[in-house]
């Protein structure tokens, strides 16, 4: 089964508040970079739907998802949980979703996404509905049941265009830094004196030159590193 990597943020007001604190940052993991899951609902309405990733809940976090949700439906949690386990995770309505962030097989997936939309014929068509299904069949082949591999990301031109957003190659230096620190073999005083974040941002980004900035320096609170 291919490692997931996607998170989503909750709106305010979202059913799911009362056990957030248990997420770090009340982030949440889930299966697929997108809601792929499709239900009708009760005004005959096509409800699309996110799945929780249970591979990386902790028994703490899925009791207490299961619990959340069967108070809501009027359910047991034994009952959510079973239904959970039966169906690949937790569901969850894509109106309550938002932002999400992923990595390397989200951004690939993302990009698959993409072509399906750019290509799929018009909406309310059976054509569509048949594109969707082969769409998410070959999903679940390749990235869910099976083990499919996202190219790696080294860099901002790894993404697909269509998925890139402000901010987006920042927070990819950022997080590539991260990864870097994380099998650097630094000590704990490289990382806590941003040594570590240094050496790493000019492994990652030689076109520039990164540097801690001096104590004697003037600089906003911000501003940690100069180049």
């Amino acid at each position: 089964m291919t490692k997931h990597d996607t998170w989503v943020e909750l709106k305010p007001g979202n059913p799911y508040e009362p056990i957030l604190d248990l997420f770090p940052d009340g982030m949440i993991p889930m299966r697929d970079p997108f809601p792929l899951e499709r239900v009708t609902g009760p005004d005959g309405e096509e409800v699309a739907l996110w799945i929780v990733d249970l591979e990386r809940l902790s028994s703490i976090q899925a009791q207490a998802m299961a619990q959340i949700i069967a108070s809501n439906r009027g359910a047991s949690a034994h009952e959510v949980a079973a239904e959970a386990v039966a169906t690949g995770g937790f569901a969850m309505n894509n109106e309550w979703i938002e932002s999400m962030k992923c990595w390397s097989e989200g951004f690939h997936r993302g990009a698959e996404m993409a072509d399906f939309l750019d290509t799929a014929p018009p909406i309310g068509t059976p054509e569509v509905a048949r594109a969707f299904r082969e769409f998410y069949n070959s999903q679940y082949d390749r990235w869910i049941d099976g083990n499919e591999q996202p190219r790696p990301i080294n860099s901002i031109d790894d993404i697909d265009p269509r998925l890139r957003t402000p901010g987006l190659e920042q927070i990819l230096k950022m997080q590539l830094a991260e990864n870097a620190i994380a099998i650097g073999g630094y000590s704990v005083f490289d990382v806590l004196s941003g040594r570590a974040m240094v050496d790493a941002l000019n492994k990652i980004d030689p076109e520039n030159q990164y540097s801690l900035v001096s104590d004697d320096d003037d600089f906003e609170d911000d501003e940690v590193y100069e180049s």
